[in-house]
């Protein structure tokens, strides 16, 4: 970086973790007031949060769907709980692979 005058000199930093664990929403809500303070400079938002800025864009993304709460950690097409008809055809294409008789289940 070339030495000169900043254009923005940042304040101080918000432990953007920490205020997470509190409240995630409010954490959410924090880096997006600040982004209308700074002419939406998702850089300099990361920098003063401490985040990375996929993670500011995953943010914005979140806002622009309308819900700022967490999402279930568990994603149902990996999860055999997830599908009610996946636990019928796991063992049918067992049999199948097996050259047993058997007709594989097409999902609802």
């Amino acid at each position: 970086m070339k030495p000169g005058p900043r254009t923005y000199q940042p304040t101080g930093k918000i432990d953007y973790k920490q205020l997470r664990k509190i409240n995630p929403e409010a954490a959410r809500r924090a880096v997006l007031e600040y982004l209308k303070t700074n002419n939406h400079n998702i850089s300099e938002a990361a920098s003063i949060f401490g985040i990375n800025r996929p993670v500011v864009y995953h943010i914005i993304k979140k806002e622009k769907e309308g819900d700022l709460r967490d999402r279930a950690k568990r994603c149902p097409s990996t999860n055999p709980e997830g599908h009610p008809w996946r636990l019928k055809i796991r063992p049918l294409r067992l049999k199948q692979n097996q050259a047993w008789a058997g007709k594989i289940i097409t999902p609802p």
